[in-house]
């Protein structure tokens, strides 16, 4: 599944900070405040796995070695600050779009899950890259599995 909309992006952006332009906190939330999220449908839409991804942005970066230095910034210490620095570096007249790919799959615990990829890409002549996350929905319920989460990319 495709969604190539750059206006996606701007949307995303919004939703994720109100609008608003403040900073993340420096300190990510301890992983026992974050709140459970559960996707609407099963299986997952493309639509539950951007907003599932978004709505687990407080998950520290340290969820996975795959995500080591992986941000924009040295700084980027949660999901969501690794995936906002990736949609602000979409810019126009590039060609930008988001996949969404959805595997069946089992959890570490024997459950069955979908295994949600969210990948955002840019291409402006040699300048192409896609760089994302990849988390595990169980499938009896739609919580998604913040411990799951690795960051994926090809440049």
């Amino acid at each position: 599944m495709k969604t190539r909309a750059l206006a996606l992006a701007a949307v995303a952006l919004a939703a994720c900070g109100g609008g608003s332009a403040a900073p993340a906190p420096a300190t990510p939330p301890a992983e026992a405040a974050l709140r459970a999220v559960h996707v609407a449908h099963q299986p997952p839409t493309t639509k539950d796995l951007i907003e599932a991804a978004m709505a687990s942005s407080g998950v520290a970066l340290r969820v996975s070695p795959t995500c080591a230095g992986a941000g924009t910034e040295t700084s980027d210490t949660t999901i969501g600050r690794y995936l906002a620095g990736f949609f602000a570096a979409l810019s126009s007249p590039a060609k930008n779009w988001i996949d969404t790919k959805i595997e069946t799959g089992w959890s570490s615990a024997g459950d069955p899950v979908n295994i949600c990829t969210v990948t955002i890409h840019h291409e402006d002549g040699d300048d192409r890259w896609g760089w994302g996350v990849r988390f595990q929905v169980r499938s009896t319920d739609g919580l998604v599995l913040n411990d799951t989460f690795t960051c994926v990319g090809a440049g």
